[in-house]
């Protein structure tokens, strides 16, 4: 297991709370915890860590570890390249309607 020192480490540690809180926040819909939770299923069963702990559910130790294993940092990336992607599909959805409505 990564040493607490590590920058990675670190970072994946804070990562993997924000994660916990995502999933337990009581506002958090049921289909975005289902989504989290059958990903984060799937990658524990391959790389063989296990993230469960039995009292709290998730253990952050082990989820930030399984984190260092992954690549990291095109979250935000993508999340602004899939938001630009989105609001060029409305617009054009929007200038079709419009001149579907005109003709």
């Amino acid at each position: 297991m990564p040493n607490k020192n590590t920058t990675k480490y670190y970072a994946s540690l804070i990562a993997a709370q924000r994660t916990a809180d995502l999933i337990d926040h009581e506002n958090t819909p049921d289909r975005i915890s289902d989504a989290v939770l059958e990903t984060l299923i799937e990658m524990s069963a391959e790389s063989r860590i296990h993230i469960w702990h039995e009292a709290t559910g998730i253990s952050l130790e082990s989820l930030a570890a399984l984190y260092t294993l992954y690549e990291q940092g095109n979250g935000f990336r993508r999340a602004r390249v899939y938001g630009h992607y989105e609001a060029g599909r409305r617009e054009r959805e929007r200038e079709r309607n419009k001149n579907n409505g005109q003709s």
